[in-house]
């Protein structure tokens, strides 16, 4: 398959194939009326890409993200996903400890829930609880959408949409 052609009905994607190039575009914040004080940007930039794709089935392929905020302030995060059958892959980075699984199929990916640490406020970083599922469009468009929680009670919401570089 290649890397602009979608898997066939049946088939899952090839990850390795999708993320042969880098992803970036607009990503919105959305978080519940009683959380607008929070000076937490509403948009922001959104790059991913991968590197070592070699190494899938046994060290693992390294994905390295960049969210870019209005104000020209960039976080960075790296995480190591590696193949562990067909269309399942195990996830781990510094900042979500326990890793995350991950099932793909013909038209996208889904994670098993995870917690990120997440840095919310200066210095003060808290878990997350999220639930994150990607959908390819064709071969031009991935939506990513995480749902996050703390404590048990939904505190916002992420939507990527993002297009090859």
């Amino acid at each position: 398959m290649s890397t602009d052609e979608p898997a066939a009905a049946g088939d899952v994607l090839d990850l390795r194939a999708v993320f042969a190039r880098p992803w970036s575009g607009p990503a919105t914040v959305w978080r519940p009326w009683w959380l607008r004080w929070l000076p937490v940007a509403s948009t922001l930039r959104f790059r991913t890409e991968i590197s070592d794709v070699h190494l899938a089935e046994s060290t693992g392929l390294v994905v390295h993200d960049t969210m870019t905020f209005p104000n020209g302030k960039v976080w960075r995060r790296t995480m190591t996903a590696r193949l562990v059958g067909p269309g399942r892959w195990e996830i781990d980075a510094d900042d979500m400890p326990g890793g995350a699984g991950q099932t793909v199929t013909e038209t996208g990916f889904r994670f098993t829930p995870y917690t990120i640490i997440a840095p919310v406020l200066g210095p003060i970083r808290v878990p997350l609880r999220c639930e994150d599922e990607s959908r390819l469009s064709g071969t031009t468009t991935l939506t990513n959408t995480i749902d996050m929680r703390f404590l048990g009670l939904r505190v916002g919401r992420m939507v990527m949409t993002l297009e090859r570089e």
